[in-house]
């Protein structure tokens, strides 16, 4: 049964269409890479997915379930996000910040259980963020932001978690660090949708890629069948020479310089 399934998507904002015919089928414990140029509808895609804001056509499914059979609380039980934008002024303390994650799991006003606590804990751990836990959030840098919010999704304990751009803002370390941490979640059965700019280092944790131009799918596969030179100069509209690396398992990406 597949994690997340996309059949016949198309999708926008009243009579703007961003996203046309998408289809997509991830398996449980796939970390799938959406890659595109600013514009390609990469967000518009995770807001589909959530039903946030955006009209859209077509069949959604998670875990085997048609999104509109879904009530709210049992979306955020399968799907947790880390979307791009955020809002960076909350006074709550990171550990309250984390704990917003675990609101699928209550009822009413209930108070913070023992395995709400444990949960947050666990994820500030994995996601290097506990001994900021008693942190003002809007004090944090740029990047230890996005590494709260983070945990706060893994605290939701999804089945499918959507990542809009999550290595922005970080530093290498916390970068390699973070796909270190989808590859360990995937592990699990967790299944991964991550929009990236990050090319050369995701290619080593993804399982497959789409890659979408003004709207459309042009290509899904393998890092090895997407990440080529001739896919990427046409997406990116630049030209480029990848190399692919199989000691490492990177790509390496020149840009050709006019002289």
């Amino acid at each position: 049964m597949p994690a997340l399934s996309i059949s016949n998507l198309s999708a926008g904002y009243g009579s703007n269409r961003v996203l046309s015919d998408i289809n997509l089928t991830i398996v449980p414990g796939e970390i799938c890479g959406l890659i595109g140029p600013n514009g390609a509808g990469k967000s518009t895609l995770f807001r589909s997915i959530l039903q946030i804001g955006v009209d859209f056509s077509g069949d959604i499914s998670i875990c085997g379930s048609s999104l509109s059979s879904l009530s709210n609380n049992q979306k955020a039980r399968l799907v947790s996000y880390l979307p791009q934008n955020f809002n960076p002024q909350s006074r709550l303390t990171v550990s309250e910040t984390v704990l917003l994650g675990r609101h699928p799991y209550r009822s009413g006003w209930a108070l913070d259980s023992v395995e709400d606590l444990e949960t947050a804990e666990k994820c500030m751990i994995e996601t290097d963020t506990w001994d900021l836990r008693d942190r003002v959030f809007s004090n944090l840098s740029g990047g230890e932001k996005r590494l709260v919010l983070l945990a706060s999704a893994l605290a939701q304990e999804p089945e499918l978690l959507l990542l809009d751009e999550p290595g922005s803002s970080l530093d290498f370390r916390h970068q390699l660090n973070m796909w270190l941490l989808l590859k360990k979640l995937s592990r699990r059965g967790i299944t991964v949708l991550v929009s990236t700019h990050e090319v050369a280092l995701s290619g080593r944790y993804l399982d497959s890629v789409l890659v979408l131009s003004k709207g459309s799918s042009m290509a899904f596969g393998s890092p090895s069948d997407v990440f080529t030179t001739e896919i990427l100069s046409e997406v990116f509209d630049v030209n480029l020479f990848v190399s692919h690396d199989r000691v490492t398992r990177s790509w390496v990406i020149v840009p050709e310089m006019k002289q």
